[in-house]
């Protein structure tokens, strides 16, 4: 495999993008649960989470496809134990992109409350599971608790990006933000 400077344009734009998404998908799941009381508003925002949910789960699954055929760069200098850090938080960082929408889908296909999604008003998602109001206290569990475990995969991944930025001063944010060195 060739070596490589930085990222692919393809991948960092979908990294950027799913970031900006993801972060703003965790902060609208918080307001509408905990600060939102008025029910037509909530019910419009749960259908944008609902859409935005879809939309990060295809860019997820793109990036995924991308990751695995594109050439990657090398490394920067590091310890063995701080390459296999980064490589599980990276794992899991993928793992969570892809389990929080699955989540997010499984608990709305199994409310007892059937509403459909219109995915932006443009295609109603379909529900491949029957109501199960078990299933979907344990799917809503699960995505509460998937999204902490990302927010906090969040913090650590930008905190370790801002480690390499600002203490080692080494190329692997630049790497992720544009083509040059």
């Amino acid at each position: 495999m060739n070596e490589v400077a930085a990222w692919p344009a393809a991948l960092r734009l979908l990294h950027w993008l799913s970031a900006a998404l993801v972060l703003g998908m965790l902060t609208l799941g918080t307001v509408m649960v905990q600060l939102v009381q008025d029910p037509a508003r909530r019910f419009d925002l749960t259908q944008t989470h609902k859409s935005v949910g879809i939309v990060v789960l295809a860019l997820s699954v793109a990036r995924l496809c991308l990751r695995l055929f594109s050439a990657a760069p090398p490394p920067e200098p590091a310890s063995r134990p701080l390459l296999i850090a980064a490589k599980t938080a990276h794992i899991g960082l993928y793992a969570l992109l892809l389990l929080m929408p699955l989540s997010g889908w499984l608990m709305v296909s199994t409310t007892p409350v059937r509403v459909p999604t219109a995915v932006f008003s443009v295609f109603v998602l379909p529900y491949p599971l029957a109501p199960d109001l078990a299933l979907y206290r344990v799917a809503h569990a699960l995505h509460v608790g998937l999204g902490i475990a990302l927010a906090g995969l969040i913090a650590l991944h930008i905190g370790a990006a801002l480690l390499h930025a600002w203490w080692w001063r080494d190329r692997t944010l630049r790497r992720m933000w544009r083509a040059s060195n």
